[in-house]
């Protein structure tokens, strides 16, 4: 199975060069990366270095941060022809909602990190527009006490809403520095505790490289590819 980090960031937006990413992810047993630094923070430096790293795909990806449902569509739609990967920074109740909206979006990213949680709502729309929910476990690994609970509720709640509507899903932790990291094995133990079945972690952690190898795939009309 080959397993994929989805959603790293790094220098200018995390603290490593895509390189040192790339070598920590492969030691720890993934076969690619996806560095979606946020739109404001620019191109990754160092990523053309990154891509040579044997053993581990590297992919450039975006994570829009944007203010307004028609910011995000307008970028969104901007970046879909030249991207191979495209997240939206989520948290906000009507930002999250407008990514599970639009086709153009691969990944929801930490929609509870305003605790907003996605909603019945944004649900079935990512449903009807194949927009995958991250899992982002950067909080269950750094939070304690009441505060991770609270977290561990909120984001049990939507995991029921991602059974009942069987919607895509991936995990990451959001890392932005090697040192926050963890192998697939830790990423399964850590989701046991949030009530996921090993089975759909695993699902979860390949996903994002059948997502990439989709986007690649280039069409002439619904239906036709471009060979």
């Amino acid at each position: 199975m080959n397993y994929y980090e989805c959603n790293l960031h790094a220098l200018p937006d995390g603290s490593d060069s895509p390189s040192r990413m790339a070598l920590a992810a492969k030691r720890l047993g993934y076969s690619g990366i996806v560095i979606t630094n946020h739109t404001a923070a620019g191109r990754p430096f160092g990523f053309d270095a990154a891509k040579l790293v044997r053993g581990i795909e590297v992919v450039m990806g975006s994570e829009i941060v944007a203010t307004s449902q028609r910011a995000l569509h307008a970028r969104a739609a901007s970046l879909r022809e030249g991207s191979d990967f495209i997240a939206v920074h989520g948290g906000d109740e009507k930002i999250n909602r407008a990514a599970c909206e639009d086709p153009n979006v691969d990944l929801l990213a930490h929609p509870h990190q305003g605790r907003a949680g996605i909603g019945v709502a944004a649900a079935k729309a990512a449903r009807d527009n194949q927009v995958a929910i991250c899992l982002a476990l950067s909080p269950m690994i750094r939070l304690r006490g009441t505060s991770r609970i609270r977290w561990m509720e909120a984001v049990k709640r939507d995991l029921d809403l991602v059974r009942k509507f069987d919607l895509n899903l991936m995990i990451s932790t959001g890392a932005r520095s090697h040192l926050d990291l963890r192998s697939p094995r830790d990423l399964v133990a850590l989701t046991a505790l949030l009530g996921l079945e090993r089975e759909r972690t695993v699902e979860a952690l390949a996903l994002p490289g059948s997502i990439i190898d989709l986007n690649r795939r280039r069409w002439a009309s619904v239906g036709v590819e471009v060979l």
